[in-house]
C-alpha cells in the first residue's frame, strides 16, 4: 500500500462532470497486423516493469488523508487490453471518432487506471495501438505510458506477470494507516490538515471561476460537457527546421505559430470573430533535463497574435515572448526535453499536461493549451512492425474549448487537436489551419 503523492491527488481531484484527467497516445503501424494474443503477451511482459499498472485506488474514509495505491486482487489483463475493428472506409473519420469516444469515456476508478486498444482495419492496410492512461499514474517516477513500454528496444526484467494475492484493506485499516502517517510524519499531518481545510476554499474558488469565466462564448469559450472531438494533423519536420533556421527561432515557436494558425482558421471558417490574440498555456522544461523523467516543468503563458495577417510577424512576436519567458524561468526554449532514442515522448507529454492542468486549476485568463514534445528521430518497432505515426490526445485543462499537442516521430510532427463536443464544430478547419501555417511561413 502506497499513499498518493500530493500532486497525484491534486490531479485526481480535478476530475468532475466536465473535466477528465486522462490522455491517449495513438500509434499507427505498417506491416501485417500481429495476432492479438501476441500483443497481450507483450503487454503482460512489459507492465511488470511498472507495478502501478496492477494497482487501483482506495479512498480513505471521510477524506482525512490522500487515497492509497493498492494491488488489485481482481486484476485481469483481459479487462484492460481490448481489440476492435473499424468499418471499411477509405478515410480515417471512423478512427477519429473512435479516439474521440475513448477520450470522452472515463476510466473506472475501481480498476487500475489504464487501457490499451488494438484497432484493426484502418485504411491502407494499417492498424493502430491506442494507449489510454490516467495522469495520476504519469508522475515522472513510477509511471510510464503503456505504448512507450511496448517498443522492441525496451529491456524487460525477466519477471512474469504473477497473480495478485490478498484482500483489499478495510476502511478501519485505511483510517489506522492514515493516522499513523500523520502522527509519525509532521509534514504529512500538515499536508492532510491543510488539504481538509482547503477543500471548501477550492470548491468556492472553482465555482467562482466557473461563474465569472471571461472567455468569449462567440469565440473560444469554455467546455460545457464531458464529450470531446479529436482531429489529427501532420507536418514535415524538415519544413519546421527550414522555418526555424530562416527566422532564428525555436521549434516550439513554430509549433505555437501552427497552433495560432489552427485557431485562426477555425474561427474564420466558422464565421466567429477573430480576437487580437489568444492566451495559451505552454509547458516548458526547466533546468538541464538529462533524459527520461528528470526535468521539472514550468508553464509559460504565450499570447498568440492570431489577428495579425503577416505570418512571419506572428511568428516573431511569439518568439519574443518564449525567449523572454524561458530566460526568466530557466526553461529550455523550444524543447520539453531533448529528443530521446526510446519512445518516452508520451510520458513527457503527460508530465507537461499534468503541469498545465494544475496551473489552470484556479486561472481564468487563458484561452487554450499548447504542448510540444520531441520524439525519437527514428521509427519505433513493436512486435517487428514499424510505428509510422504517433499522435498525442490530451484533455481540456481548465475547461478550455480547444487544446493542441504536438509530438514528433522520425521526419514528421504529429498534432492532436481536442475540442468540446457541445460547443465546437468543424474541427477539421483547425487541422487545416495548422498545415496552412507551415505553408505560409515557407
Amino acid at each position: 500500500m502506497e499513499r498518493m503523492t500530493p500532486k497525484d491527488a491534486a490531479i485526481l481531484e480535478l476530475e468532475d462532470d466536465v473535466s477528465a484527467a486522462h490522455g491517449l497516445t495513438v500509434g499507427i503501424f505498417e506491416g501485417p497486423e500481429p495476432k492479438f494474443e501476441d500483443l497481450l503477451e507483450r503487454i503482460a511482459d512489459r507492465i511488470s516493469l511498472v507495478p502501478r499498472y496492477r494497482q487501483r485506488l482506495l479512498h480513505v474514509p471521510f477524506g482525512i488523508e490522500r487515497p492509497v495505491w493498492v494491488d488489485d486482487p481482481t486484476f485481469s489483463l483481459d479487462f484492460h487490453v481490448r481489440h476492435t475493428a473499424l468499418p471499411e472506409r477509405t478515410d480515417r473519420n471512423s478512427f477519429n471518432a473512435f479516439v474521440s469516444r475513448q477520450l470522452s469515456q472515463r476510466l473506472d476508478h475501481g480498476k487500475p487506471l489504464w487501457e490499451v486498444w488494438m484497432v484493426s482495419r484502418l485504411p491502407k492496410k494499417q492498424w493502430a495501438i491506442v494507449s489510454k492512461v490516467h495522469y495520476a499514474i504519469i508522475d515522472g517516477v513510477s509511471g510510464t505510458d503503456v505504448l512507450g513500454l511496448l517498443s522492441d528496444s525496451v529491456e524487460t526484467n525477466g519477471r512474469s506477470l504473477m497473480a495478485v494475492t490478498g484482500a483489499l484493506p478495510t476502511d478501519s485499516q485505511l483510517i489506522r494507516d492514515a493516522m499513523v502517517d500523520m502522527v509519525t510524519d509532521p509534514m504529512e499531518a500538515y499536508r492532510a490538515t491543510r488539504s481538509v481545510l482547503q477543500k471548501p476554499i477550492r470548491t468556492v474558488r472553482h465555482l467562482g471561476s466557473t461563474l465569472v469565466d471571461n472567455r468569449d462564448p462567440d469565440g473560444l469559450g469554455r467546455a460545457v460537457g464531458p464529450n470531446r472531438r479529436w482531429q489529427p494533423a501532420r507536418v514535415a519536420l524538415d519544413d519546421l527546421r527550414i522555418i526555424r533556421k530562416k527566422h532564428g527561432c525555436s521549434t516550439t515557436d513554430v509549433i505555437l505559430a501552427c497552433v495560432g494558425g489552427g485557431i485562426r482558421n477555425y474561427l474564420k471558417v466558422n464565421g466567429k470573430p477573430i480576437p487580437t490574440s489568444v492566451d495559451a498555456l505552454v509547458p516548458l522544461a526547466v533546468g538541464a533535463a538529462s533524459g527520461h523523467m528528470s526535468g521539472q516543468i514550468s508553464t509559460l503563458t504565450g499570447r498568440l497574435p492570431i489577428a495579425e495577417d503577416d505570418p512571419v510577424a506572428r511568428l516573431m512576436e511569439i518568439h519574443a515572448q518564449t525567449s523572454s519567458g524561458a530566460a526568466k524561468s530557466g526553461a529550455i526554449a523550444g524543447d520539453v526535453l531533448r529528443r530521446q532514442d526510446d519512445f518516452v515522448a508520451p510520458t513527457i507529454l503527460g508530465q507537461g499536461v499534468r503541469s498545465t492542468m494544475l496551473e489552470a486549476r484556479d486561472r481564468r485568463s487563458f484561452d487554450t493549451v499548447a504542448v510540444n514534445v520531441p520524439g525519437p528521430a527514428h521509427t519505433i518497432d513493436v512486435l517487428d512492425r514499424s510505428m509510422v505515426e504517433a499522435y498525442p490526445v490530451i484533455p481540456l485543462p481548465g475547461r478550455v474549448q480547444i487544446a493542441m499537442a504536438a509530438m514528433s516521430l522520425g521526419d514528421e510532427v504529429f498534432f492532436g487537436i481536442t475540442s468540446d463536443w457541445d460547443t465546437t464544430n468543424g474541427l477539421r478547419y483547425a487541422a487545416a489551419g495548422v498545415t496552412d501555417a507551415i505553408a505560409e511561413l515557407l
